[in-house]
């Protein structure tokens, strides 16, 4: 099993009481990061499409199908969030996965609105929308196919080669100017990679990603931080 990006399990701010594990508790080595077990847990969001005001961001609307990143990068900004839920930003953030199951039909109610103004949407501004467990609920397919069906222009990040699978309907997108890809690809080392982004597509894993998709017609830009 591939080892965790986080060694430890952090103290939450918000929480007033914190549980401290001796070191001699603790197994040899990486044993008990690597052996964590991941969960996957309901969301009950009665809204997935959030809104932001930030000079810093270039865009307003963002969708995130999932809380928290199996891909465990070890550099993630987003850790912090995971504390709002009563998790830790270490362990926690990488093995505590909250489900979107309702994104689509949420996306779709969103974009209803009477006086909605078109304008694009970012999936995912926090958690990577192709991290592994989108292969069993493909939560971010349905919503893509949302936004297709409505004609939603969609922006996607990801470092995940399953965007791939996607293709068939990131490539109708495409052709109406509807999507455009990012995709993380920090190294090209294969070993500091699978440090930094334990549970990530490969290096030439994301090369051919963006080969695909740019054949695919998709527009794709290529993110080198941190």
């Amino acid at each position: 099993m591939p080892a965790r990006g986080s060694k430890q399990r952090v103290p939450n701010r918000f929480e007033r009481v914190t549980l401290d594990v001796l070191d001699a508790d603790v197994p040899p080595g990486d044993a008990l990061h690597s052996e964590t077990p991941t969960r996957f847990l309901e969301d009950a969001s009665k809204s997935v499409v959030s809104e932001n005001d930030s000079p810093d961001l270039p865009f307003r609307y963002s969708l995130n199908p999932y809380r928290g990143c199996e891909h465990g990068c070890s550099y993630c900004y987003a850790r912090p969030t995971h504390e709002y839920l009563g998790y830790d930003a270490g362990l926690d953030f990488e093995s505590r996965i909250v489900v979107k199951r309702d994104a689509p039909e949420l996306f779709a109610k969103w974009l209803r609105r009477p006086k909605y103004a078109c304008e694009p949407v970012v999936m995912s501004g926090v958690t990577d929308p192709y991290q592994p467990c989108e292969r069993r609920y493909g939560v971010t397919r349905e919503c893509l196919k949302v936004a297709a069906g409505c004609g939603q222009p969609m922006s996607l990040i990801t470092k995940n080669a399953l965007i791939t699978r996607d293709l068939d309907v990131l490539s109708e997108m495409a052709e109406r100017r509807l999507v455009r890809a990012a995709v993380s690809l920090t190294t090209l080392d294969a070993g500091l990679a699978r440090r930094m982004e334990p549970r990530t597509s490969t290096p030439p894993a994301r090369l051919r990603t963006i080969r695909e998709l740019t054949d695919a017609g998709v527009p794709v830009r290529v993110m080198t931080a941190p």
